[in-house]
């Protein structure tokens, strides 16, 4: 397993685009598609300091993607 820490800058239907900072660009960051049945509480808010944690399987999309299997708000 792997971790990224950043923010949370885009949310869609079961993913979310993680960024190094809260100014990210369009292709910045990581696109986390979230495991059938990962809950999280809080719930997940755009500009929440995130760690994710992933497999180290990632697309070569730009932005890269990849199955987060948690996530913590920091």
């Amino acid at each position: 397993m792997a971790t990224f820490t950043g923010y949370i800058v885009d949310i869609g239907e079961a993913k979310i685009r993680v960024a190094p900072s809260p100014e990210a660009e369009p292709f910045d960051g990581i696109v986390f598609h979230l495991e059938e049945g990962l809950e999280h509480e809080p719930p997940l808010a755009i500009g929440q300091h995130v760690r994710v944690e992933h497999d180290e399987k990632m697309t070569r999309s730009l932005p890269p993607q990849a199955t987060a299997h948690r996530i913590d708000v920091l």
